[in-house]
């Protein structure tokens, strides 16, 4: 048996907040509105925004606790770091001198890698 990774579901608190994030900020690419829920994907993965939680959770240090997290690979990885400070996103792990990857958590606390 073969599997393949199809759409990877954010449940997000606030689509407004989520769509500001992933899409005016990240730059995910909108395919479609479905009943309240939104397609995307980055580059050729697919996402969809399910805004369906209704709690935020209470921010955890990373890794402390099971959880999905995924990456976002981007050529400088300073540039990156430089642009998310700029835009005040929240960061899990800063960038290290020379380093060349850290977190950063979208409006609801979800982990996000950034890989340089």
């Amino acid at each position: 048996m073969q599997f393949k990774i199809g759409e990877l579901n954010i449940i997000c608190s606030d689509i407004e907040r989520s769509m500001a994030f992933y899409h005016d900020l990240l730059g995910f690419e909108v395919i479609s509105e479905e009943e309240g829920a939104w397609h995307m994907k980055c580059g050729e993965v697919p996402f969809l925004l399910l805004p369906m939680a209704k709690i935020t959770p209470e921010r955890k240090p990373y890794c402390q606790e099971p959880s999905v997290s995924f990456d976002l690979l981007v050529e400088d990885a300073k540039a990156a770091f430089d642009f998310f400070k700029e835009h005040s996103v929240e960061f899990e792990m800063e960038l290290e001198p020379n380093g060349s990857y850290f977190f950063i958590r979208d409006p609801d606390g979800l982990v996000i890698e950034i890989v340089g």
